[in-house]
């Protein structure tokens, strides 16, 4: 079912464009929900690119077992801040404080 918000994008032939930049191929994706995990699973598993006959090639690394494919292009390389992990942030919890020095 298609969302009312959802925008069309169309793809394009792969390789250099009239302005020398260079068109990417589309990214292929598994989206899968995790039991007790927020939001979605995310797994890259290939690359699909527009031939110059307007066919669609498709070049999976892996096959979802559900056989549902997503195919996108891709998503700028977003790294959210790091952030200490559950260990970490115990560790930091237990840590017995520098000793003082008295004067």
């Amino acid at each position: 079912m298609e969302r009312a918000d959802a925008k069309v994008m169309h793809m394009e032939p792969v390789g250099p464009a009239e302005d020398g930049a260079w068109k990417k191929p589309w990214v292929a994706y598994h989206i899968t929900n995790r039991p007790g995990m927020k939001g979605r699973v995310w797994s890259r598993i290939g690359t699909a690119w527009l031939n110059r006959d307007g066919s669609i090639s498709l070049l999976l690394e892996a096959i979802p077992i559900d056989g549902k494919v997503n195919i996108r292009e891709p998503i700028k390389d977003v790294r959210r801040a790091a952030q200490p992990g559950a260990l970490a942030v115990a560790a930091e919890q237990t840590a017995d404080p520098a000793p003082r020095k008295d004067a």
